[in-house]
């Protein structure tokens, strides 16, 4: 399984091999990884949950538009 996250300040859980990949954006970050985060890594990296699966499944892209709604209003 896939998870994505969305770190609201440019930071990943680095310190175990559970990052697959990030992309990189001017205030924001897309993660994916292949464990669950932790409490500890959603805190730290301020992460936001998008769904699991693949990056182009609509419940994710549909959660992923919602936070650029919410992102841009803040």
């Amino acid at each position: 399984m896939k998870y994505w996250y969305v770190s609201l300040n440019n930071s990943y859980p680095f310190r175990d091999k559970k990052v697959r990949s990030v992309q990189i954006k001017d205030k924001y970050s897309i993660i994916e990884l292949t464990d669950e985060a932790s409490l500890i890594d959603i805190d730290n990296c301020k992460l936001r949950h998008l769904g699991i699966g693949l990056w182009k499944d609509k419940h994710i892209q549909i959660n992923y538009k919602k936070f650029l709604e919410e992102f841009k209003t803040s």
